[in-house]
This record gives C-alpha cells, sequence and structure tokens, in this order.
C-alpha cells in the first residue's frame, strides 16, 4: 500500500517535467482570439504609446497656443511640463 502515493506522485513529476512538441499544442478553439490579436498587433502603437503621443501633441499645443497669446511667461510651465513628459517617454519607451 505504500507504494501507491508514491507511484502515483511520481508519476505526476514525470508528466510536470514532460515537454510538450510544437505539433501537439492545439490552437484554441475561439476564433476571436486570433482576430483580437492580429487587430491589436495591427496598429503602429500600443495603446499606452497612443496616449502617450496624444498627452505630447496636446501639451505642445497648449504650450504654443500660451506663448502665442501670453509671451513666454505662462508658457515656460507647459514648456517645462512638456519637456519632462518627453524625458518620460524616452526613459520608459
Amino acid at each position: 500500500m505504500k507504494n501507491a502515493p508514491d507511484e502515483d506522485r511520481l508519476q505526476r513529476a514525470r508528466q510536470a517535467r514532460q515537454v510538450i512538441a510544437g505539433s501537439d499544442v492545439r490552437p484554441p478553439a475561439s476564433p476571436t482570439y486570433a482576430a483580437s490579436y492580429a487587430a491589436q498587433t495591427a496598429g503602429m502603437f500600443s495603446p499606452a504609446q497612443r496616449n502617450y503621443l496624444i498627452a505630447v501633441g496636446v501639451l505642445l499645443l497648449l504650450g504654443v497656443l500660451l506663448y502665442v497669446v501670453f509671451s513666454f511667461g505662462i508658457a515656460s510651465v507647459i514648456f517645462f511640463l512638456l519637456a519632462l513628459t518627453l524625458l518620460a517617454g524616452w526613459v520608459v519607451f
């Protein structure tokens, strides 16, 4: 009786170490998985990069508008934030 649990444990350990060949791996059953993955990789930018570019564009537009209207005094704050955002994007992306 003592051999049965040991044999079961050894069998589970063998299965855990077994390497699965590529031909043995089946694709997911849902067809939406491949479509959603293809749609996600089809774009040039990831969603995080797209949001970053939108934020940089808004800061640049706001800075230029404030520079035109109020000169560099008030716009310097926005340009400073833009510089920090560009540095953060350089580090993160």
